[in-house]
């Protein structure tokens, strides 16, 4: 990988269809640029909170306005198309937020359909949704009645680590098979049957389940991603990664990695952020003697078992020189031939493949 361009003050970038976008400080406090890695989109103005590229447009919200506007980019003509701020847009909908009525607009992207819902959907189905707030997991229909709900304190508490908590929801992965699948704070797997909320399977990594029979016990999860490919959910840790089968709830494959690449990314003390992207996974990685913070990263291969490629991006003498770093909040990404990952310091490194 060769480094092919350094992006001072970049407050927040993100990948669509290949493409790069990000946004700039701007020339007063809450405002900023939006640029894409070849030109200059929108100029110098109010903090824009939201942007979604869609082919020849861009959907944006700005700080403190209630309304989406769009820029034609080949135009450059900007206009407002809702008087709701776009808050995040999917394969199926695009979701408006109306601050003042606290509801949240859902539009049909083929059908152009909207139903209105006082929740925030995570995964979306042909009547409503899955919605969660700071106590439970719900199914809802286009109505905003509640189908269902799963209560956290159904998972069991962490007698070890955490007692008297009640364990929460990291991350929704996906529906397959009519099963809802997430991992939780506490280093478990769940599968809930969509149309009924029940459990169908539980995967812990966690030492407090060891005796809880309707775990079924792995080595210990780490971050869990859903994989389109195969349909299965890899999780990944500092000590190697596990395959789910997310169809039947099955361990399919279980590595090691000082036993599978002791000299690749078995080396290394600590694995940050990972971040799977199809067969691979790229990572922070820092050794016991590193001083100062995280200044490598690294990408390694799921199918080969071996690390592809690793670099200290940010040097020994620079780190302690500037206090400049990585951070775990902000994972290295790959998007064709290119890398792509922000410092402390808000400079975005591009990154090509030799």
């Amino acid at each position: 990988m060769k480094l092919i361009k350094k992006i001072s003050d970049v407050s927040f970038f993100r990948l669509f269809e290949g493409e790069v976008y990000y946004t700039t400080d701007g020339s007063k406090p809450f405002w900023m640029s939006l640029h894409s890695e070849e030109k200059l989109l929108v100029p110098d103005k109010v903090c824009l909170t939201q942007f979604f590229p869609l082919g020849d447009t861009i959907l944006f919200a700005r700080w403190k306005e209630p309304y989406t506007y769009e820029l034609n980019l080949k135009t450059g003509v900007e206009r407002v198309v809702r008087d709701e701020a776009v808050q995040a847009v999917s394969e199926q909908y695009i979701n408006y937020r109306n601050t003042e009525k606290k509801t949240n607009s859902y539009v049909n992207r083929t059908s152009g359909t909207c139903y209105v819902l006082p929740y925030i959907l995570w995964e979306f189905l042909p009547d409503g949704g899955i919605a969660e707030d700071d106590t439970e997991i719900f199914r809802v229909d286009q109505d905003g009645n509640i189908l269902w709900s799963f209560p956290f304190e159904d998972l069991g508490e962490d007698n070890i680590y955490t007692p008297g908590e009640v364990d929460r929801i990291v991350k929704i992965l996906r529906i397959v098979n009519d099963l809802l699948w997430f991992s939780t704070q506490f280093g478990r797997l769940v599968a809930l049957d969509v149309a009924t909320g029940k459990v169908v399977y539980q995967l812990s990594g966690n030492p407090a389940d060891q005796d809880k029979v309707e775990y079924t016990q792995v080595a210990g999860l780490g971050d869990c991603f859903y994989r389109e490919s195969d349909r299965s959910i890899v999780c990944i840790s500092y000590l190697g990664f596990q395959v789910i089968d997310a169809t039947t709830g099955d361990l399919a494959e279980s590595r090691v990695f000082l036993e599978e690449d002791p000299d690749g990314i078995g080396r290394f003390d600590y694995i940050y952020a990972p971040n799977l992207q199809g067969d691979y996974f790229t990572f922070l990685a820092e050794m016991k003697t590193d001083k100062y913070g995280i200044g490598r990263v690294g990408i390694f291969d799921l199918k080969a078992r071996k690390l592809l490629w690793t670099e200290e991006i940010i040097p020994f003498e620079e780190r302690k020189a500037t206090r400049n770093h990585l951070v775990t909040s902000q994972p290295l990404y790959i998007s064709g031939d290119k890398l792509y990952i922000k410092d402390v310091k808000d400079t975005l490194h591009i990154f090509q493949r030799e």
